[in-house]
């Protein structure tokens, strides 16, 4: 995938106006208090200003968060970066990985992953909505040569084409009737992530991980809480991203590594901990 950032900018006048412009497209650029020709923008050094009617703008190299949030057009509902950072470090994905989720949607967490694991990396993509497929290819830029992005137009039903990945994500409706089929396509230790909205569904996901040989590291849901800068009034804005989704973490166990005598409904987990599913409330024992 080429660099999704390249060529475009962050327009914006400090205030309530932000703008991503993509300065291969044609046309002038609406503003506020008027226009302005890409011409005359792609003239405009990095971190400079400039001024239409009065009004002033700044101009900015357009990063992985500018786009997510102000550039990409969204179809359906996105993970969004608060989310998709610590998904990066959950399912630990660096350069060279490889990486495949289902539920592609309007792109964005394809897009991080795609960064993540660069040029030698994969990332594999499914997704059963012709329209998504079509709109997540040209967001992303995608040409036939691509090799760092693969979408694939099928639901997993029928079947994964990858093998021994190092991590996958669902962003599905029902994840839990796809965690033997995801099993399979991961290598030993692997890593899977699910996004569910609903407390009910993560329910439902801890119960059918008592049936499987995944070990389930974590169940978190991530607050991003931001600031006004102002050093006289400091104080939380006035609104917020709130509630996005249900993060559950697991990884990819031998078969039959994992005994569950007692696990039911009571112990979602498999383990009857109170702290965590690791324990993370325990105290630290060290070694003799």
């Amino acid at each position: 995938m080429e660099d999704l950032l390249a060529d475009r900018i962050l327009v914006t006048d400090l205030a309530r106006f932000r703008r991503v412009v993509d300065l291969r497209a044609s046309g002038s650029v609406g503003l506020p208090s008027g226009h302005i020709s890409r011409e005359e923008l792609a003239k405009i050094p990095a971190g400079g200003t400039f001024e239409v009617r009065d009004k002033r703008y700044y101009v900015l190299p357009c990063d992985m968060h500018d786009f997510i949030m102000d550039g990409l057009k969204r179809n359906t509902q996105i993970v969004y970066p608060k989310d998709s950072g610590y998904i990066l470090i959950k399912l630990d994905i660096c350069p060279g990985r490889r990486v495949a989720e289902a539920g592609t949607g309007s792109g964005a967490l394809t897009a991080v992953f795609s960064r993540a694991v660069g040029p030698e990396g994969r990332v594999y993509s499914y997704e059963q909505d012709i329209g998504l497929v079509n709109h997540a290819a040209k967001s992303l830029r995608l040409g036939p040569e691509d090799r760092n992005v693969v979408i694939r137009h099928q639901g997993l039903e029928q079947g994964i084409h990858e093998e021994n990945l190092d991590a996958f994500f669902l962003d599905v409706r029902d994840p839990w009737k796809l965690l033997s089929i995801v099993y399979d396509a991961l290598k030993p230790g692997g890593h899977l992530g699910i996004l569910v909205p609903t407390t009910n569904q993560v329910s439902r996901v801890l119960l059918a991980f008592n049936k499987t040989d995944y070990l389930v590291t974590e169940v978190a849901e991530i607050f991003l809480r931001t600031y006004k800068a102002v050093p006289a009034r400091l104080r939380p804005m006035d609104r917020m991203i709130g509630h996005t989704g249900y993060l559950v973490f697991a990884r990819r166990m031998q078969p039959g590594a994992l005994s569950r005598p007692d696990a039911g409904p009571e112990s979602p987990l498999g383990r009857g901990d109170d702290d965590g599913p690791l324990g993370y409330g325990d105290q630290d024992i060290e070694d003799d």
